[in-house]
């Protein structure tokens, strides 16, 4: 979190607001003229605390969505003392493909892909070793997807995702193919990455779109497109009167907005990074006026 540290930091200098950090940098404190505010983690307190909770937990922000007729991709939830056959049930009319994930957790981490009976339950039982709840999902077949960050009913930025797939040319290995699809390379899962694809050989090395899992960023996005993004993110926050969060929306191969989740916690580390000309000031403007907005700065 250095980066995010020293941004906000620097922001406090010009605002004229006192910035302390506590516990290892996970606690921003932030005073000015007898008021204080806090940043935890990435989680400025503009949003009130049961709607941040809710957002955090995959369920229930699906039950609340699905209460307020909002389109969104289904989460069900199970608990340890899970009924098997009603799982396995599940997971066979979903065509023996679902995806199995931690109802609370961030980046794409803890969530898998299972399409073997084996698997499921092997999965399931290792996820409960760490986890308190986990979500069932569907897998959709999706083309490409969204983030839009809104500050105080303002859509502020939109940019999409594209997973890493690498298209072979005949000499090159997977590696250097995934580097030069994404410099910012991870390390992917794929089982040999020596291996030298034919020539138009296409790979998919992760059906994830997170940008931590090696997938890759843009930001032109057609009009229409971006329109029909950025009404279905205003829904979410208006609805369920959200100020400050980022909202992830998929869209499918038949042509739906569905929305995957919303972050309480809004990270710019990666968009920095991808966008080297102008992530950094965007960055900065969109957590300026976010605090701007906890101390009433005009």
């Amino acid at each position: 979190m250095n980066g995010f540290n020293e941004l906000i930091k620097k922001i406090g200098e010009e605002l004229g607001i006192k910035v302390t950090l506590l516990s290892d940098n996970w606690l921003t404190i932030l005073e000015k003229d007898d008021k204080i505010h806090y940043i935890q983690g990435y989680k400025f307190d503009l949003n009130n605390h049961g709607i941040g909770n809710i957002m955090d937990d995959k369920g229930l922000f699906f039950d609340l969505l699905r209460y307020k007729n909002i389109p969104t991709i289904e989460h069900n939830v199970i608990f340890k003392e899970y009924n098997r056959e009603e799982v396995l049930n599940y997971f066979n009319n979903h065509h023996k493909e679902i995806i199995v994930k931690g109802n609370i957790g961030t980046c794409g981490n803890e969530v898998f892909k299972v399409d073997n009976e084996k698997d499921l339950f092997k999965v399931i039982d290792e996820l409960f070793l760490k986890e308190f709840s986990i979500s069932l999902c569907p897998y959709y077949d999706i083309r490409n997807e969204y983030r839009v960050i809104i500050l105080n009913n303002e859509v502020r930025i939109i940019y999409g995702k594209i997973r890493p797939l690498i298209i072979g040319d005949g000499k090159s290995t997977i590696k250097e193919l995934a580097i030069k699809f994404n410099d910012y390379y991870q390390s992917y899962t794929f089982s040999n990455l020596e291996y030298v694809p034919e020539d138009g050989e296409e790979i998919l090395l992760n059906y994830q779109f997170n940008l931590s899992k090696g997938a890759k960023m843009f930001l032109e996005i057609d009009d229409d497109l971006k329109k029909k993004l950025s009404e279905l993110a205003l829904k979410v926050t208006n609805e369920l009167d959200i100020t400050f969060a980022s909202v992830d929306i998929i869209y499918t191969k038949d042509n739906k907005l569905l929305v995957m989740e919303a972050n309480s916690g809004v990270m710019m580390d990666n968009f920095i990074r991808f966008n080297k000309d102008k992530g950094y000031q965007m960055a900065y403007n969109l957590y300026k006026d976010a605090i701007k907005l906890m101390f009433e700065i005009k």
